[in-house]
């Protein structure tokens, strides 16, 4: 069984900045994410750095989270992951690991090994 803090794309809730903040009321943290976090064509605020995890059914949910489209189609499947939906590997987690890096693709190739070894 997946561990509920794992998001649908693999990615570990517990050491997201945007979770710990919240967690811990951590304004230092909040200031230094949404620094770090922030484009210019993507700015995030300190008051965006609060989330309760992807899965999490009550908020706040970070908001890049909340639109993810990953995340939105892995409730539509009702995958615990984008390791266990049948379509995986699709176009949304492809764009998404281009975007995050192979981290979260070897993540996911983790998982599905481990469900084939079952």
């Amino acid at each position: 069984m997946t561990d509920p803090m794992i998001a649908y794309c693999s990615l570990n809730c517990i050491e997201c900045p945007a979770y710990i903040a919240y967690q811990t009321d951590d304004e230092a943290l909040r200031k230094e994410t949404a620094k770090k976090w922030s484009t210019p064509d993507h700015p995030v605020s300190v008051e965006d750095i609060d989330c309760t995890g992807c899965k999490s059914t009550k908020p706040p949910i970070f908001n890049w989270c909340s639109k993810c489209e990953v995340r939105s189609c892995a409730i539509e499947h009702e995958a615990v992951t984008c390791a266990h939906c049948a379509d995986y590997s699709c176009e949304k987690i492809d764009k998404l690991i281009k975007m995050l890096g192979d981290e979260v693709r070897n993540q996911l190739e983790s998982i599905r090994n481990q469900l084939a070894n079952r």
